[in-house]
């Protein structure tokens, strides 16, 4: 079933939300920034540095990431993380895949079937949860970087 709008707006707004919560509980401080056309999503504050974060949320088995239509180079400035979050269709509860953008690409590159980076320009990048297990929940991958 194909979501409105609105659904997709209040889905991707309950992953940000999810986010902070989760690293709040985690005493790292942590800002959502508001707008249709903001460069990241949540930005993370912690001994005098600040990193990004961009969350994309899906209530499927894969998760929407257009990522090399996004990230043309290496150079192309880029998120320091990114939380990938599904919520789960009966229950509304949430997992958390975390990764560094670096660790994103290499995904995406096996999503793809990739072996050096490219810019795509058509079609929508996505990863599958399943290929993200090592991933699940790993929060210390944005505490280590706070240290």
């Amino acid at each position: 079933m194909k979501q409105s709008s609105e659904e997709k707006h209040f889905l991707n707004l309950a992953g940000e939300f999810g986010v902070c919560a989760e690293l709040f509980k985690r005493n790292i401080h942590a800002n959502l920034t508001y707008g249709n056309h903001k460069a990241t999503d949540i930005i993370v504050i912690a001994n005098k540095r600040s990193f990004t974060i961009e969350v994309k949320t899906s209530m499927t088995n894969r998760v929407v990431t257009s990522f090399f239509q996004k990230f043309h180079t290496l150079e192309t400035p880029h998120p320091d993380f990114w939380v990938l979050v599904h919520i789960e269709t009966n229950t509304l509860n949430s997992v958390f895949y975390v990764l560094t953008h670096k660790e994103m690409a290499k995904e995406q590159m096996k999503r793809n079937g990739m072996t050096e980076w490219q810019a795509i320009t058509g079609g929508v990048d996505n990863v599958l949860l399943s290929q993200l297990e090592n991933y699940k929940n790993k929060w210390e991958t944005v505490f280590n970087h706070l240290l």
